[in-house]
């Protein structure tokens, strides 16, 4: 039997946060009761399932839950672990992992400060000890597969890539109040983005392309005040972007619904899930990034921006056609599906 290490349910929902949810959330359907637990800290709230058993375990939280505590649950009662948020306790853990990507290790130039250069020091010991000690790696994309190869040796046979998806954006409402919020947003007329100051996600990109076309309205959403720690860092913000700070499921949804485009010019991911729930939610147009993991998720499904080249355009891209397209290609189903083939074969 596996549990699954449910530290992700005290923690606030991004990427990696999602896919855990949704992936279980699939994964239930199609298991037997007793193939699959979720061990959670105390006071976690975890979603209701059929056959999934949810156990509390364990008096800590956040990290010392994660290494003490979880770890301890596996070995008194046998369990192997599936830990799903590229984090495994250091000692005593045995099973699977998912590691989203090796950005870490593989753009140390992004973590300059203390704080960053401590975060890519922990994630560089937990991805050696993933490939070390465990005995499956689960990612995202073809492109983090050759990654984990390329920075750490791991045999491809080892690597099975689960994808991201995006159906859970069909149970969001639309929020269309965010236009009332912010009426410079008029329907069809503005180039939207989900941003925040991580270097890879390249927020610059967006205010120089804001400044190369004054006559066009940016939208940018993201947690906290991006604006005013954007002026920390010295970056200047057009008079055309609006910061919109954090925003709701359903005004993304609305938000992606009806802008002209999404914009999306990271310098480094492992999937890139934003510009496909923007093209589930009726993007007409995503820009992104000309990267190797860009290109195999969206294929000819996006318009890609060269970033060695282009200094902030939305009009000089090499174009692409029909985003919808590219839906057909992931499911959470599927996903659900390749992680169950992959778990009952690593515990035979």
């Amino acid at each position: 039997m596996y549990a699954v290490d449910g530290a992700f349910l005290a923690q606030r929902v991004s990427g990696i946060q999602r896919y855990s949810l949704e992936l279980l959330a699939e994964l239930d359907k199609i298991i037997t009761p007793g193939e699959v637990e979720l061990a959670t800290p105390p006071g976690a709230q975890a979603p209701g399932y059929r056959n999934i058993r949810v156990v509390e375990t364990g008096s800590h939280t956040g990290m010392a839950w994660e290494q003490l505590d979880y770890p301890r649950y596996l070995q008194k009662h046998g369990r192997l672990g599936l830990c799903t948020c590229n984090v495994i306790p250091l000692f005593g853990f045995r099973g699977i992992a998912v590691v989203h990507d090796v950005c870490y290790r593989a753009r140390p130039d992004f973590y300059t400060v203390p704080r960053a250069r401590l975060s890519a020091a922990w994630h560089r010991l937990q991805y050696r000890a993933i490939a070390k000690n465990c005995q499956n790696i689960v990612t995202v994309s073809q492109f983090s597969r050759r990654e984990l190869q390329k920075y750490y040796g791991v045999a491809p046979q080892r690597v099975t890539v689960v994808p991201n998806a995006w159906q859970h954006m069909e149970r969001i409402q639309a929020d269309e109040k965010v236009f009332a919020k912010w009426p410079r947003l008029e329907k069809g007329k503005y180039y939207f983005s989900m941003s925040n100051l991580l270097k890879n996600k390249n927020f610059p990109w967006v205010l120089q392309a804001a400044k190369n076309k004054p006559g066009a309205v940016f939208a940018i959403a993201g947690g906290g005040d991006l604006a005013a720690a954007a002026g920390e860092k010295g970056l200047h913000i057009p008079k055309n972007v609006l910061c919109l700070g954090y925003v709701t499921d359903g005004e993304a949804k609305a938000l992606m619904a009806n802008c002209k485009a999404f914009l999306f010019p990271t310098f480094y991911e492992g999937f890139g899930i934003p510009p496909l729930e923007a093209i589930a939610c009726g993007a007409p147009r995503v820009l992104v990034s000309d990267t190797p993991c860009m290109r195999e998720v969206y294929g000819s499904h996006a318009d890609y921006i060269e970033l060695d080249v282009n200094h902030g355009s939305v009009d000089d891209v090499i174009p692409g056609h029909d985003a919808a397209g590219v839906l057909a290609r992931y499911s959470w189903t599927k996903s659900a599906g390749l992680l169950l083939e992959l778990l009952r074969r690593t515990d035979a």
